[in-house]
């Protein structure tokens, strides 16, 4: 053979060999075979930590969304309630609506072989009710205030008794939006061990049908293998064609600015919040990528949680709803949205997000009320033509694909009025300097400390930094202070370390889950002001006794009433009311996904599941892919 033929044959083998290894991932598997996440939190500090007894462990990268199984799950994208673990919906036993009994399919089994049965759950809830002191997973405390008395009737049936009339079952001890408040623990494993305290549970046994394969050390990817008996997994009957990828990847790559040629590159298949330009960038470069809808807004905006300001309100000069109401007349939203979004957003004065699920239940009765309403000395806060201007100001821009129907972008907000919020700040005492800033009644500088994400929500970072000049132009001196995402939580949760915090709450998806969002907006869940003790309850510690008195009333209707929802209503005017939250705008969940190796992703056309891969909505989405043949 010639030497130029070998040299020839040479050149052609390396270029198979690079094909070849530009067609595995960076961990060693088929690219394929494996559908790539990006993390939502990008890191975790504790990567090797799976036990759900514990708040820390490593969540958001594929054990609630992979490997656990729930009771009841919700549909996502209809509100439904759709049994997992459960064999059907309960049985009410009484009238009261306090006692149930379901039953759990059979043929269930952990990834190790052993099947799952009653004894686990009754487990699990005998370690919920233990009273030890370090398992402070949130759900715990919400079960523990939740369920009277519990009993094993046979391996498959369980019988449960509420503390009060429960219409809300199946949302609470099953899963209401993102995961479930009962993180089921296999019996078999937890029971042998001498502190749960100090069980990592780092190669865990699952009820989903992946379990981990391999993660990163450092806590940047976590790498899912689908079972070799996943049929007998908590969710296979979510599966119609037989297909499931083998591997599933959540990795961070990168910071946006990187992650996004990565993306281009068809290195992973589906982002968490990229920034609207970055998209388009990327769109531009790569035709296989691809939004929720083709048009305005062009993302999903059915997310639970909704984009807000919390407050500290026993801070001064928080604790004046006169100031509170200040910060939203001095915040300029249409820009902000502009700015930071291209407009891509919607709008929600509402303390809840605007979703298709909840609007016509508890936003469009509303509206009316919100035209009309008025502060203390007359003025109208609510602007009905913000979403119409918004509108024009994004055709001034050259801004495309703009819907005729404003409303796409919500049904208003507040308006943008310094001189009004100006007005409101003089008539408790404060004043401005010769510089135009705002100095407190005691005449020193108002510096308001207004924490932020850092890069690792690069959308809400860039939300977070328009609001603070927005503030800065009305004369507001703003520190916005960027966090990494444990003292992001930290500080939420916190009210010794909070003051002003840009922040996703109302977490709630359905109708019938306003009862669990809301219930503890008591008195009795607020902390002291300068507490460093994480806050048990009352997200907001908000003080209001009309809301004390709804909520408690609330958990005693059926979910489903006109009543209920009446509830529901009257709570959204305290909260506007007493501006306890600064609510924005349904989170844009700017989730772009690149179909050059699978393809079925929800879409506005194909609408099975919200489109989230660090919720467990996400089992829908890898159960429904396919691959493409590239």
């Amino acid at each position: 053979m010639k030497k130029s033929t070998l040299i020839i044959l040479s050149l052609l083998l390396c270029l198979v060999g690079l094909s070849f290894a530009q067609e595995m991932t960076d961990v060693g598997t088929p690219r394929s075979e494996t559908l790539i996440f990006q993390t939502f939190d990008r890191q975790t500090a504790n990567p090797d930590q799976f036990n759900p007894l514990l708040s820390s462990y490593a969540v958001w990268r594929g054990f609630r969304e992979l490997g656990w199984g729930t009771l009841w799950e919700t549909d996502t994208g209809t509100g439904e309630t759709v049994p997992e673990l459960a064999d059907g919906l309960p049985e009410v036993l009484n009238d009261e609506h306090t006692e149930f009994r379901f039953k759990l399919k059979q043929g269930v089994y952990w990834s190790d072989g052993v099947e799952f049965t009653a004894d686990d759950i009754i487990y699990t809830l005998d370690t919920y009710f233990s009273g030890t002191d370090c398992l402070n997973w949130f759900g715990i405390a919400v079960i523990t205030g939740y369920v009277e008395s519990y009993s094993k009737v046979d391996d498959y049936t369980i019988e449960v008794k509420t503390q009060k009339p429960a219409f809300d079952f199946t949302a609470t001890m099953g899963t209401p939006n993102w995961g479930p408040r009962l993180n089921i623990v296999p019996k078999h494993v937890f029971e042998q061990q001498e502190n749960l305290c100090e069980f990592r549970n780092p190669n865990p046994a699952t009820l989903g049908p992946y379990t981990i394969k391999e993660f990163d050390p450092n806590g940047f990817w976590q790498l899912w293998e689908l079972r070799d008996d996943w049929q007998r997994s908590s969710w296979a009957n979510l599966d119609s064609d037989g297909y499931m990828p083998k591997y599933v990847l959540y990795k961070d790559f990168g910071p946006e600015e990187t992650r996004s040629l990565s993306f281009v590159q068809n290195q992973y298949d589906v982002d968490t919040f990229m920034s609207p330009d970055s998209i388009k960038a990327a769109q531009a470069r790569n035709n296989n990528i691809t939004t929720f809808s083709p048009d305005m807004p062009y993302h999903n905006m059915d997310d639970a949680c909704s984009y807000g300001i919390l407050m500290n309100m026993q801070r001064a000069p928080l604790d004046r709803v006169e100031v509170r109401w200040a910060l939203a007349l001095a915040l300029d939203l249409k820009m902000v949205g502009v700015n930071s979004l291209s407009g891509e957003f919607l709008s929600s004065p509402l303390p809840l997000a605007d979703t298709q699920i909840k609007h016509p239940v508890y936003v469009e009765p509303l509206l009316g009320w919100l035209n009309d309403f008025t502060l203390a000395d007359g003025y109208k806060p609510f602007d009905a033509n913000f979403t119409q201007d918004l509108a024009n100001v994004l055709k001034q821009t050259g801004a495309k694909n703009i819907p005729e129907d404003p409303s796409a972008f919500g049904i208003g907000w507040w308006k943008y009025d310094p001189e009004q919020a100006g007005k409101l700040l003089e008539s408790v005492g404060f004043t401005k300097n010769n510089d135009g800033k705002w100095l407190l009644p005691s005449g020193e500088l108002w510096t308001l400390e207004f924490v932020i994400p850092g890069d690792w929500n690069k959308v809400m970072q860039r939300v977070g930094f328009s609001i603070a000049d927005s503030w800065r132009n009305a004369g507001i001196e703003v520190n916005a202070r960027q966090v990494d995402n444990a003292e992001f939580t930290v500080v939420q949760n916190t009210n010794a370390q909070r003051t002003t915090e840009l922040n996703w709450t109302n977490c709630f998806f359905t109708n019938n889950y306003l009862s669990g969002a809301w219930s503890t907006i008591k008195t009795e869940y607020i902390n002291p002001v300068d507490s460093n003790e994480t806050n048990a309850g009352n997200q907001y510690q908000w003080s209001n006794e009309k809301v004390d008195e709804l909520v408690t009333r609330a958990a005693g209707i059926d979910v489903t009433s006109e009543e209920f929802y009446e509830i529901g209503r009257e709570v959204l005017k305290e909260f506007v009311n007493d501006m306890a939250y600064i609510n924005l705008m349904g989170i844009p969940t700017t989730i772009p996904t690149n179909e050059y190796y699978f393809t079925g992703f929800p879409k506005a056309d194909n609408y099975y599941a919200v489109p989230y891969s660090w919720w467990s909505s996400a089992k829908a989405i890898v159960a429904n892919i396919k691959p493409t043949g590239n």
